[in-house]
């Protein structure tokens, strides 16, 4: 499989393409053959060595995937080959294959798009964690929201929208 590597602190330049045998899903786990990788604040500011919860570099990076199951680890009985999914693996992300906790993978819609669930986990799920969750909205409500033209504001705007 192939990996996107952060060889140094620095631009884009600094990102190496290489290559790693394909890992096994253990128990409780799955492996998603990954088909697309979100690139968000945590990925940037990692990569220039500024994100402190990043792995230390040389690293793979990438916050949120989405992708398809090809191997489902033992225990594992809420997933199955082929299904269509969507991951919050923390780091580790852009790389063709992933092997993460069943319990970090969310079935994708049918409709949507490797792109579009490559890019739920982090903005969407922060937004939505806020403003449900934490901000109890309600329909109806009115919504003022700061700074929408960031990830996590763009999805709140979205979100308040429906």
């Amino acid at each position: 499989m192939r990996q996107i590597w952060i060889t140094k602190a620095g631009p884009p330049e600094v990102l190496q393409v290489r290559e790693a045998p394909d890992p096994e899903a253990a128990p409780g786990e799955v492996r998603v053959r990954v088909k697309a990788a979100g690139i968000n604040f945590a990925d940037l500011m990692a990569r220039v060595g500024l994100y402190p919860d990043a792995p230390k570099i040389p690293c793979v990076v990438g916050y949120e995937v989405s992708g398809v199951i090809d191997q489902v680890g033992e225990g594992v009985s809420t997933f199955a080959e082929g299904d269509r999914v969507f991951a919050m693996p923390k780091f580790g992300g852009y790389t063709d294959t992933l092997v993460i906790s069943a319990k970090q993978t969310f079935r994708m819609p049918d409709a949507m798009s490797f792109e579009a669930a490559a890019a739920l986990p982090v903005a969407y799920l922060t937004a939505y964690n806020m403003m449900i969750y934490t901000g109890n909205l309600r329909r109806g409500a009115r919504v003022l929201v700061h700074s929408a033209a960031g990830g996590v504001g763009l999805a709140a705007l979205e979100l308040a929208r429906t």
